[in-house]
């Protein structure tokens, strides 16, 4: 091998070994970040403290706003139109069922049912003739038969007038208080005015809704508790009907429950807080509020596991002031971390303290 020969060769080895070296540097300046990002770990713990799951009896509740209601009410209004000759009613009263509570000038209409019976008893008189007349054969069948219609619409003429001398009272279609009057004697009333409002309040009504996700849990016969302002004792109702539909822009049902009211203590148009009791479960597994992490589809928690954590998905139900029903993902028995869990990741090392 030549002088030139040599020379070549040992620049060439000088070039590689210059390649070389960077690269191992770094594969050491590697393997020695990577031993001591396992060191840090080893020594890096958490302090947390737990939450042991345990079975409990949950009383499922939901709060919700309603409105009282009369257990009947209407808006007395007359079916017809005239000058109001008498007001059998004071104002604030209670009235009974069938009572007169005004009275609209129908002397007209008594003229027409006088003349109407007058017609009736003539046509009765030539029907009874003609009855005698066709046994004689003095008469057709068709004559006969025409005395026995006009007879008919006499009758019915009475009873249309009487129809309409009905239409002229107003009377209490059910037992019950009434309300101040909007109308005075003299006064022309048409079918359009309210006279009064008529309220049976012996029992009250309590209406409100509640979200469609309980549904299920909402039965006839389920009892409520609710609180009007200005009172401070809570009163007790019964859910007597619920709504067959659900409201497509409040995704809400609608609900009406009952109870006594002979005291007369509540009121018609009151805003009631209401507590319904939906469900009570004995084996209900809670857990903190604060241990439940969000994330994108749902909710996560830490259960310790030995000296480390591990990532659990939930599913949760109901929930109290502190605590949070799961439904899916724990069992008795679980160490959920309460503390700290923004900073927890899964195998993360930890230290249970008290």
């Amino acid at each position: 091998m030549n002088k030139k020969n040599i020379i070549r060769t040992a620049i060439f080895i000088v070039i590689l070994a210059l390649l070389a070296i960077p690269k191992l540097m770094c594969n050491k300046d590697a393997e020695k970040m990577q031993s001591g990002g396992k060191q840090g770990m080893k020594q890096t713990r958490f302090n947390v403290s737990v939450y042991v799951v345990k079975k409990q009896d949950l009383v499922n509740t939901i709060q919700a706003v309603g409105n009282l209601l009369a257990d009947e009410e209407v808006e007395l209004r007359s079916e017809t139109q005239g000058r109001v000759v008498k007001i059998n009613f004071q104002e604030g009263e209670n009235v009974k069922k069938g009572q007169l509570l005004l009275k609209i000038n129908d002397a007209d209409l008594q003229a027409q049912l006088t003349k109407a019976i007058d017609a009736k008893k003539l046509k009765e008189q030539t029907q009874s003739r003609n009855k005698q007349l066709l046994a004689k054969g003095g008469i057709s069948q068709e004559t006969y038969d025409m005395s026995s219609t006009d007879l008919s619409g006499a009758i019915a003429d009475i009873n249309l007038i009487k129809e309409m001398i009905r239409r002229t009272e107003v009377v209490a279609p059910f037992d019950g208080q009434i309300g101040l009057r909007n109308i005075s004697e003299g006064g022309y009333l048409t079918n359009a005015n309210i006279i009064s409002r008529l309220q049976d309040m012996r029992r009250i009504k309590v209406e409100f809704s509640v979200p469609e996700k309980y549904i299920s849990m909402i039965k006839k016969g389920n009892d409520i508790e609710f609180a009007i302002e200005g009172r401070r004792e809570l009163f007790k109702a019964k859910i007597y009907a619920i709504e067959p539909k659900i409201d497509p822009i409040s995704r809400n049902i609608l609900v009406r429950s009952i109870c006594d009211n002979s005291n007369k203590n509540l009121l018609p148009g009151s805003f009631a807080k209401v507590k319904v009791t939906l469900q009570n479960n004995p084996d209900a597994l809670m857990i903190p509020t604060q241990s439940i992490v969000p994330i994108l589809k749902g909710q996560k928690i830490y259960i310790v596991k030995g000296d480390s954590v591990i990532e659990q998905k939930i599913e949760i139900g109901a929930r109290t002031d502190i605590n949070v029903e799961v439904t899916k993902g724990i069992i008795e028995g679980d160490s959920i971390v309460v503390n700290g869990v923004i900073q927890m990741k899964p195998g993360a090392k930890v230290k249970v303290v008290k």
